[in-house]
């Protein structure tokens, strides 16, 4: 062990610098900054010798100086609507592993479903110096397309697409997912037809949901109950609630179209609290596949939103717009109907 190497894990000399971990990895100064550059240039074993390196050395590198150095901060952010959907947290995984392959770190903040809050949200992380910006759903205050512009920072948008909307998209086409659902319960031999829906104010993907399943009961010549056609924030309670609020009535539903996983949980365990039988009594779908969902009872009719793909897509996409390439027109992504055991013909009562 050098002498140099010695005091640094003793802690009695100067902290590790960049020099002493390409020396201790037996490589150049300039392919060990690539490791923390773009370490997808290096090969595997290079990699893993500048990697134990850094965990002798306990080398972190200095970021600040790095991205004046470079003009790029190697960071992303990611601003979600909110931290309570776990697809979020699973699609934002999938990406942070795609960035980190390249070199970059992933930040997240939450604009709570409020266009001034995800605009403060913007210009804070455009201050802290992102190389490039994730933004959910196209329903937002123009100005922060026109703030990024002028700032340069490239972005992308998930989970909605639009084929007349010209930024970068990566997602689902929601009002065919939706239909399609929705056609999957008429085709059943469902009539008496309802909706739980998250709120559609500032939620682009649950008005293309809603305008997907009024689509397929239009078509079918049927018009759904205003008293059956739900708003909700979204949770189990809601889902709870609305079952209620509906089979109090004197012509309830034989079949409820959800907009999440999240409202569908509630009917299905509420429902077995009221001795409603699922499906013989009432179909119930989902939208959005949560783990949890094909371990209930009975397992939940639902839609696959490829959220994983969304998420790898989308981060390299973004790392393209980045290294400057041009942007695409917009990645639409094959949504998928699980068919399980919540859904059923109505029953002869």
């Amino acid at each position: 062990m050098m002498a140099a190497e010695r005091g640094i894990a003793m802690g009695t000399a100067r902290k590790a610098n960049l020099g002493d971990v390409a020396r201790l990895a037996e490589v150049s100064q300039t392919t060990a900054s690539r490791f923390f550059n773009d370490p997808s240039k290096l090969r595997p074993g290079t990699r893993a010798r500048i990697a134990a390196a850094v965990a002798t050395l306990d080398f972190v590198p200095n970021m600040t100086a790095r991205a004046l150095a470079l003009s790029r901060s190697h960071t992303v952010g990611a601003i979600l609507p909110t931290f309570d959907h776990a697809l979020f947290a699973r699609e934002m995984g999938v990406a942070a592993e795609v960035l980190a392959g390249a070199g970059y770190a992933l930040v997240t903040g939450s604009g709570d479903y409020e266009p001034a809050q995800e605009f403060g949200l913007v210009r804070t992380m455009i201050g802290r110096g992102v190389d490039g910006l994730f933004l959910v759903g196209l329903d937002r205050d123009p100005a922060i397309y026109d703030l990024l512009t002028r700032k340069g920072i490239p972005f992308v948008t998930l989970w909605s697409v639009d084929r007349d909307v010209p930024h970068p998209q990566v997602g689902v086409d929601h009002v065919a997912a939706a239909r399609a659902m929705a056609d999957h319960v008429l085709s059943l031999g469902h009539r008496r037809v309802a909706i739980v829906e998250f709120p559609l104010r500032h939620n682009d993907r649950a008005r293309a949901r809603m305008a997907g399943f009024r689509a397929a009961l239009d078509a079918a010549g049927l018009r759904p109950d205003p008293r059956q056609t739900i708003e909700a924030e979204p949770s189990h309670a809601a889902g709870a609630k609305a079952l209620h609020a509906m089979m109090a009535q004197a012509d309830p539903p034989t079949a409820i179209l959800c907009g999440g996983d999240v409202f569908a949980i509630g009917i299905l365990l509420e429902a077995q609290r009221m001795g409603v039988s699922v499906p013989r009594d009432l179909s119930v779908t989902g939208f959005d596949d949560q783990a949890v969902s094909a371990l209930l009872h009975p397992p939940l009719t639902t839609v696959d939103m490829a959220v994983a793909q969304t998420g790898r897509a989308a981060a390299r996409h973004l790392l393209g717009l980045i290294a400057g390439e041009a942007p695409g027109g917009p990645a639409i992504l094959p949504h998928r109907l699980i068919l399980r055991g919540s859904t059923a013909p109505p029953s002869a009562r």
